[in-house]
């Protein structure tokens, strides 16, 4: 009975475990990463120069109207998160958009955008919290958040699932060891 007991609680313990395991891109994801940094620049933003401390991450995102499954064409959009060291040092702590860490861009004719930054830290007093906040402008609601499969625990992934404003991205790595991220966000809209 004990050793049951010790065997439920070892395989429990394991499936709650975070899977830090990044695998490279697929030659397919590396054309389609391609095809994202080629985008024209009002379709791309740097969130973090390369000289911020963090590892470097390239996001490949696309918007949809969830209702009508289409692309969400010059669709403006506000992303944000923290710094490495999972603070937002927002320059107005009423607005958590003006977090150091922030940007704009507007999505193309198929709902496509492209920015450059780092992976978000961890909340100082938090594990496996790392997440990039998106507003999308004229959207209800407005706010979805991308979070990171080797980052986000068993229960995060639970939330995230029975969530329609947070989505979980599968981190890759590129040749050059810098992160990519491929990942869609179906948005309502009031109509």
């Amino acid at each position: 009975m004990k050793k049951t007991w010790i065997l439920s609680f070892v395989i429990l313990l394991c499936s709650c475990k975070v899977d830090s395991q990044i695998d490279g891109i697929s030659a397919s994801e590396e054309q389609t990463l391609r095809q994202f940094a080629e985008l024209p620049e009002t379709h791309q933003t740097t969130i973090a120069t390369k000289d911020e401390p963090g590892q470097r991450l390239m996001v490949c995102l696309t918007l949809i109207d969830k209702a009508r499954q289409q692309p969400l064409q010059n669709q403006q959009i506000i992303l944000y998160h923290t710094g490495a060291n999972g603070e937002y040092e927002a320059s107005d702590s009423s607005k958590p958009e003006t977090a150091r860490l922030n940007g704009k861009v507007v999505t193309d004719q198929y709902g496509r955008a492209y920015f450059n930054t780092i992976l978000a830290g961890d909340y100082v007093d938090s594990e496996n919290t790392r997440h990039i906040h998106t507003i999308v402008e004229g959207a209800r609601p407005e706010a979805y958040d991308i979070h990171f499969k080797q980052y986000t625990g068993y229960m995060g992934k639970q939330f995230i699932e029975d969530s329609d404003q947070h989505f979980l991205a599968d981190l890759k790595k590129n040749d050059h060891d810098e992160l990519v991220i491929f990942v869609t966000i179906a948005c309502k809209f009031r109509r």
